[in-house]
C-alpha cells in the first residue's frame, strides 16, 4: 500500500510540474510561428500563391452580404456569413423553381413586399445589382426569369412558401416569383436558428420615441474579442516576394526590375511600364498592366468581365481560406468594370484604413478590368493567426451596445445633422433629436485593421451609418475611430 501511494505522489507530481510547465510557457507559445511545426497548417495565414485550379465557388463569392432573420412579433437578428447555408439553399429552391413551365411572376409593391417580410422570414441583400444573367451561372440553369433583368435582395417568407420574392430596390421593382415546390426546408431554418440562441435586433422605434423601422441590436450573447492576425504578403520575406511577382511575370525575373525602396515597399517593373508590381512596407499589393489596345478593346459583358476578374485572383494569390464576398461593381465607361470584394474574419466584415487612404475602407481586393485585359489589381488581406494556445487569456473588456454608442456620440450626429438643414428653422430640441434617429439606416458591427499603428491585431468596432454620413467607433470606449460623407 506504501508503494502504491508513493507511485501516486509520483504520478500526481509529475502532472503538475507538466500544467505549470504549460501555464509558464503559455506565451511563448502563442509567439512560435507554425511554420517550422506544422508547415501545412501555415496555408491558413499565409497567401496562396500559385492557381487553385477551377474557379468551383463563384456561388459563395456572390453570397449576400447579410441575412435578416425576421421571427415575427418584432424579432430579428442579422447574420453576414452564410453560416447556416441560406444562400446554398436559396440557389437549390431557385434551380427547382426555375425549371417548372407553371412558374408565374407578378409584378408586386413595396408594401406587399412588407407585409411578406413581417412573417417569419429571411431577407437577404446583395449590397450591389446581380443580373438576371450571373444569376443563371449561379444556378446552372438553362432558362431565365425573363421578367426579372437585375436585382438586389431576396425574401423567402412564410406568407406562402412556394414564392420568392425578388427586388431591385434601387430601383423600386419588386416581384412575386410563384412556383409549386415548398420553401420548408428553408424556413426551418429560421427555427433552427431561433431554437439555438441568437442575437437579438430590434426597430429603432421600439428603443427610441422615433419613427425608425431600421433594425440594431442591444446586446451580444457573447462578446466580440480582439483578434490576432498575420500579413498575407510580408514585404521582408524575398522568398515570398519573388514567388507570387513569379505568377504575374513567369518564374525567370532575369528581365524585371526589382527596387526595393528606403520606406520598405518592393516594386518589380517589366519592360518600359508595360507591367509594374508594388508591394508596401504595410503589405498591400498593387499591380498595373499598360492597356493592350486589341484585349481592351474587346466587347464584354459584365458576368464575363466578373469571370476574367475571378480567374485573375485565382492565378495572383488565390481565396484559399478567406470568407470573401463581391461587394460592389462598378461600370465606369463602355467596357470598363471595377469588382471591390470585401472579406470576413469570425463571421464579421474587415475595415481599414491606410496612410494614403484617411477613408475607412472595407474593399479589401479590387479589380479593374478593360475588355478582356486586367489592368489594376489592389489586395490588402489578414488571416487570422493560427496559434497553438492552451490556456486561454481571459479578456477583460466588454463591447458597449450600440444604445451605449449612439448616446455617447449623439452630439457628433447631431452637428453633422444640423449643417445640413435650414438654420433658421424654429426646431426644439427635442424634435431636432427625434430627427436625426430618424435618418440612421444600419447599425452594424465589424473589425478594424489599423495596419500602421496596430498591424496584428483587429479591433471591434460599431459602425453607424445615416443618410449623410458613416460613423466607425471603437466597440470597447466608444470614441470615434473615422467618419466620411456618403
Amino acid at each position: 500500500m506504501r508503494r502504491i501511494g508513493k507511485e501516486n505522489f509520483k504520478t500526481i507530481l509529475l502532472t503538475m510540474l507538466f500544467v505549470l510547465s504549460i501555464a509558464l510557457n503559455q506565451q511563448l507559445w502563442e509567439r512560435i510561428s507554425l511554420t517550422k511545426i506544422i508547415p501545412s497548417i501555415r496555408q491558413a495565414e499565409t497567401i496562396e500563391v500559385r492557381s487553385q485550379g477551377n474557379i468551383d465557388n463563384i456561388s459563395n463569392i456572390l453570397s449576400p452580404q447579410s441575412f435578416c432573420i425576421n421571427f415575427g412579433g418584432g424579432l430579428h437578428t442579422l447574420i453576414y456569413s452564410d453560416s447556416h447555408g441560406i444562400w446554398k439553399g436559396t440557389i437549390e429552391t431557385i434551380r427547382d423553381q426555375i425549371s417548372k413551365k407553371d412558374l408565374k411572376v407578378e409584378l408586386i409593391d413595396e408594401a406587399l413586399w412588407e407585409e411578406a417580410r413581417a412573417f417569419r422570414s429571411i431577407e437577404m441583400k446583395f449590397g450591389y445589382t446581380m443580373s438576371a444573367k450571373l444569376l443563371k451561372e449561379i444556378v446552372k440553369e438553362k432558362e431565365l426569369i425573363d421578367e426579372v433583368e437585375a436585382f438586389d435582395s431576396i425574401l423567402i417568407s412564410s406568407k406562402d412558401d412556394t414564392s420568392i420574392y425578388i427586388s431591385n430596390q434601387r430601383e423600386g421593382v419588386y416581384y412575386l416569383v410563384k412556383g409549386t415546390k415548398s420553401n420548408n426546408q428553408l424556413l426551418n431554418i429560421i427555427k433552427n436558428i431561433e431554437e439555438n440562441g441568437y442575437d437579438a435586433y430590434y426597430a429603432m422605434q421600439e428603443i427610441y420615441p422615433v419613427e425608425n423601422e431600421r433594425i440594431m441590436p442591444i446586446e451580444f450573447n457573447e462578446n466580440i474579442h480582439e483578434v490576432k492576425v498575420v500579413q498575407e504578403i510580408d514585404p521582408t520575406n524575398d522568398g515570398t516576394i519573388e514567388s507570387f511577382a513569379g505568377t504575374f511575370f513567369g518564374e525567370n525575373l532575369d528581365f524585371v526590375r526589382k527596387i526595393r525602396e528606403t520606406s520598405g515597399s518592393v516594386i518589380y517593373m517589366y519592360g518600359y511600364g508595360q507591367k509594374e508590381l508594388k508591394i508596401d512596407d504595410l503589405g498591400v499589393l498593387y499591380y498595373i498592366e499598360k492597356t493592350d489596345p486589341q484585349k481592351s478593346s474587346q466587347n464584354i459583358s459584365s458576368e464575363d468581365a466578373l469571370n476574367i476578374a475571378l480567374q485573375f485572383i485565382n492565378e495572383h494569390g488565390s481565396w484559399s481560406n478567406v470568407d470573401i464576398y463581391l461587394k460592389n461593381i462598378e461600370f465606369t465607361q463602355k467596357n470598363r468594370y471595377i469588382f471591390s470584394f470585401g472579406y470576413r474574419i469570425n463571421g464579421l466584415p474587415v475595415y481599414y484604413k491606410t496612410d494614403d487612404k484617411q477613408k475607412m475602407m472595407d474593399a479589401a481586393v479590387q479589380v479593374e478590368v478593360l475588355g478582356e485585359q486586367v489592368i489594376y489589381y489592389k489586395r490588402f488581406l489578414k488571416r487570422e493567426k493560427i496559434a497553438i494556445k492552451l490556456l486561454e487569456d481571459e479578456e477583460n473588456r466588454t463591447v458597449l451596445s450600440a444604445p451605449q454608442i449612439i448616446d455617447r456620440n449623439f452630439g457628433f450626429i447631431k452637428e453633422d445633422f444640423l449643417r445640413t438643414i435650414d438654420q433658421e428653422q424654429n426646431i426644439d430640441q427635442e424634435e431636432i433629436s427625434k430627427k436625426v434617429l430618424s435618418t440612421i439606416r444600419k447599425v452594424e458591427v465589424g473589425y478594424y485593421n489599423q495596419p500602421s499603428k496596430q498591424p496584428n491585431q483587429l479591433t471591434p468596432i460599431w459602425i453607424i451609418k445615416t443618410d449623410q454620413m458613416i460613423y466607425y467607433f471603437d466597440a470597447y470606449n466608444g470614441r470615434m475611430i473615422n467618419r466620411s460623407q456618403i
